[in-house]
């Protein structure tokens, strides 16, 4: 709001009616934000909202006040709502963007650093334009918000994954490809999308499959007992790992994991000549990547 212009109006010694006030002084200003002089006068120097002379002393606009208040959240009122009104309406905080996709801010912060989330500054303070935000969202399938994996979830008990179709066939997955696409069987089937993955309903294929003879569910093979998960472990340093504890604690070669740290955005730390990976993040990729238990 640096664009706003201070406007003189001398009114030649009458003081402001008081049946609406529409003016405070910056000394009221300074005791709603409970701020002290300096920092007040400040504010007034960059110009955030509107002022006026009245008998030769500086009052501020309310409206224009309030207006920048709704606009901003470095600063609170002693007694009174909480900043921010409009701004939150228009963006989101980087912990507001971690809370939705249930991660930590570190995440959030990562995917700023690789360019996949825009941000802006408002005040000091980075912001996430919600258009922004929605815009990346739509972009990719990693990160999930509460209410879209309940989604997936009721979706997926009622489908089957093109893998899953493979299997029960007996026929690789570019042959499935084939059926859904072509012209003789693609009305058959209905698909939704989990994660922008096609996914087909488990009524559509009982139907496709008894309406014709060429593909029959083959008898499947016992399946082999799952591995059992990995256990996160907790580094002798408490707050990171070393990339040797990293390899013994879960039989990651050191390529794949300087691989993980360069397009997850893992932080690092030097400490001597070694290198340290922040635990938190870690577990977060080693999660989406592997089938993990929690902190042990």
């Amino acid at each position: 709001m640096d664009n706003v212009q201070n406007t003189s109006v001398p009114l030649y010694g009458k003081a402001e009616p008081n049946t609406a006030k529409t003016t405070m002084s910056v000394r009221e200003m300074r005791q709603l934000l409970g701020l002290g002089k300096t920092e007040s006068y400040w504010l007034l120097h960059k110009n955030c909202f509107e002022t006026i002379l009245i008998n030769d002393k500086t009052r501020i606009v309310i409206s224009s006040f309030e207006k920048w208040y709704a606009n901003q959240v470095k600063y609170h009122k002693v007694n009174g709502p909480p900043p921010g009104e409009e701004l939150c309406k228009q963006s989101y905080s980087v912990p507001d963007a971690a809370e939705i996709l249930k991660v930590n801010v570190e995440t959030v912060y990562a995917l700023i650093r690789q360019g996949k989330l825009k941000t802006e500054t408002v005040d000091f303070c980075m912001r996430i334009p919600k258009e922004e935000f929605e815009r990346w969202y739509r972009s990719q399938s990693r990160y999930r918000t509460a209410a879209d994996r309940e989604r997936d979830r009721e979706i997926e008990a009622q489908t089957i994954s093109i893998p899953e179709m493979a299997k029960l066939l007996g026929i690789p997955r570019e042959k499935v490809y084939w059926i859904l696409d072509c012209k003789k069987y693609r009305d058959c089937f209905v698909i939704e999308r989990v994660a922008d993955r096609r996914r087909v309903t488990k009524a559509s294929f009982e139907a496709w499959l008894f309406s014709q003879s060429t593909y029959q569910v083959q008898p499947q093979a016992e399946d082999v007992p799952e591995e059992p998960p990995l256990k996160l472990q907790s580094p002798k340093s408490g707050k990171y790992y070393s990339f040797q504890e990293i390899q013994d604690f879960y039989g990651i070669s050191r390529t794949t994991l300087v691989t993980w740290i360069r397009e997850e955005g893992i932080p690092t730390i030097d400490v001597g000549r070694a290198k340290r990976v922040r635990k938190d993040v870690f577990d977060d990729v080693l999660k989406s990547k592997r089938k993990v238990e929690g902190d042990t």
